[in-house]
């Protein structure tokens, strides 16, 4: 039956449409100025509840609209945020006021959002570990390139293989022009010389360098008495893993790197130069190839950071990658796994 013309209600426009005309005026209103709390606190009640009820046009229009205002509702905001991605992609890439819990969830809805989030002014730590859990290519490429994003050790480990084996990421990473020590020296720890060129560029602090040992005047002369040791030791088959843990433990490189070279049959200065270029993997392969126990091979690793031959891992990581490599290689792999490494990098 047809409304009489009479009918008050006849000509109006349907609720929705009404309800985004209401959402927009309160979103105009916000972006004029800075309001008092508790009257934003009462306009972003009825702004949510308009947007709720308004057509993804007009919610798309606001999202645009309060995206950088760094006073905007917080509820409406949250609202946008959360809503189809082609409404909320401006309230992710822009928006102050979502919280790091918002930012946290929004990072499990899907690629695009994001992507959209890895393109914010400021990542904090934790968004940026979440990010780099997805492993996806796009995303880490914008996170890389972001200036603004907080690259921890953790974000290394999720994403050293992709590195590794990318040259558009390390190109990003290359892009930032400084790179956090501890993302730096986890990424190096894992990719090894495939990022080598890569942070000697950029951040040439994170690669682990001998202990000032040729910087010494008596250098040659105790390097040449620790040669002459180890050489007797081995020629009366006295000369053992143990040893190497002694000297390492008690600062003696000299007698160190010339023992590790007796019993792994690598050239002092190739053992050096190698475990310079991957010292958490190198250590833990001579320990292997030397026979070390798995507990002797984290003391040695341990003394070797001690000495700032190499960085530290937290304890459980050390011990992960030593129970790891273990397992993998056995004594004789490990010993040909640190000769074809050597061969890599040798300076004969």
């Amino acid at each position: 039956m047809l409304r009489s013309t009479s009918d008050p209600l006849a000509g109006r426009p349907p609720p929705s449409e009404r309800a985004g005309q209401k959402a927009l005026a309160l979103a105009d209103l916000c972006t004029l100025r800075a309001l008092p709390e508790p009257v934003l606190c009462e306009i972003d009640a009825h702004l949510t509840g308009f947007l709720r009820a308004a057509e993804a046009r007009v919610r798309a229009r606001a999202a645009i609209r309060l995206a950088e205002c760094p006073w905007a509702p917080v509820e409406a905001i949250r609202s946008l945020a959360f809503d189809a991605f082609e409404i909320a992609s401006p309230v992710l890439q822009h928006s102050e006021r979502l919280k790091e819990q918002d930012l946290l969830a929004l990072a499990a809805l899907g690629p695009q959002q994001r992507l959209a989030l890895a393109r914010r002014n400021t990542i904090s730590e934790k968004l940026a570990e979440r990010l780099c859990s997805f492993g996806e290519r796009d995303c880490l490429e914008k996170l890389f390139r972001n200036l603004g994003a907080k690259l921890n050790a953790r974000c290394a480990e999720q994403t050293a293989d992709l590195i590794k084996a990318d040259c558009l990421l390390r190109e990003a990473l290359s892009g930032r022009g400084a790179l956090e020590v501890e993302f730096a020296r986890s990424l190096y720890e894992i990719a090894g010389d495939a990022v080598y060129a890569l942070l000697d560029d950029i951040c040439p602090q994170a690669l682990p360098r001998l202990a000032g040992l040729d910087a010494r005047p008596d250098a040659v002369d105790l390097d040449a008495l620790g040669e002459t040791l180890s050489h007797k030791l081995h020629e009366i088959e006295a000369l053992n893993a143990e040893d190497v843990l002694r000297a390492t433990q008690n600062g003696r490189t000299d007698i160190a790197d010339h023992a590790v070279a007796r019993l792994t049959g690598l050239e002092p200065a190739d053992w050096r130069q190698t475990l310079r270029r991957s010292p958490v993997r190198v250590a833990i392969l001579a320990a292997r190839a030397m026979a070390m126990s798995i507990d002797h091979a984290h003391l040695f690793y341990a003394a070797l950071c001690e000495q700032g031959r190499a960085h530290p891992l937290p304890v459980e990581s050390a011990k992960r990658a030593v129970g790891e490599l273990y397992q993998q290689y056995s004594r004789d792999a490990a010993r040909q796994a640190l000769h074809r490494m050597s061969a890599d990098g040798s300076i004969h």
